[in-house]
């Protein structure tokens, strides 16, 4: 992995794998989020590719938001393909984006949160995110717990 490159990156290069890791079965207009388009502060894009492979291994987008009243980040559409889950792509790429952000004063002490689903709620616990909800459904994704980082 240490030959991993997290880095900043556009909604096109990332956009096949979020759709193919996350709604499958679904047209790909069904994922693009209000924001999409937009550039940093208000949204970035993060992609993880393994040098020689054009496209991604694993990818994530940050959106300026708002929490309990305040400015900050929204973390989603994070995905990493099936046959890199379990080799540290996904706390590379989390942690690339937290660099990244720490780099904007304006959005550096924004809190972080997500919509994560329940089966990736270890993995958001194992790299400092806390459970601040009770599980609820996304109609058409399936259940899911609001997290902050921290």
């Amino acid at each position: 992995m240490s030959d991993l490159i997290c880095r900043r990156t556009t909604i096109d290069e990332i956009y096949e794998l979020r759709f193919a890791v996350l709604r499958p079965g679904l047209t790909l207009m069904k994922l693009h989020f209000v924001g999409d388009g937009d550039e940093p502060p208000r949204t970035w894009h993060f992609g993880a590719f393994m040098p020689g492979r054009g496209e991604p291994v694993g990818c994530l987008t940050l959106f300026a938001s708002e929490w309990e009243g305040r400015s900050a980040i929204q973390l989603r559409g994070m995905a990493v393909a099936a046959e890199w889950r379990g080799t540290g792509v996904g706390t590379k790429l989390l942690q690339a984006a937290e660099e990244e952000i720490a780099a904007h004063a304006e959005a550096r002490m924004w809190t972080w949160w997500c919509n994560a689903r329940v089966e990736a709620v270890e993995f958001y616990e194992r790299n400092g995110w806390r459970v601040v909800s009770e599980e609820f459904v996304i109609e058409g994704v399936g259940p899911h717990r609001k997290m902050v980082r921290g």
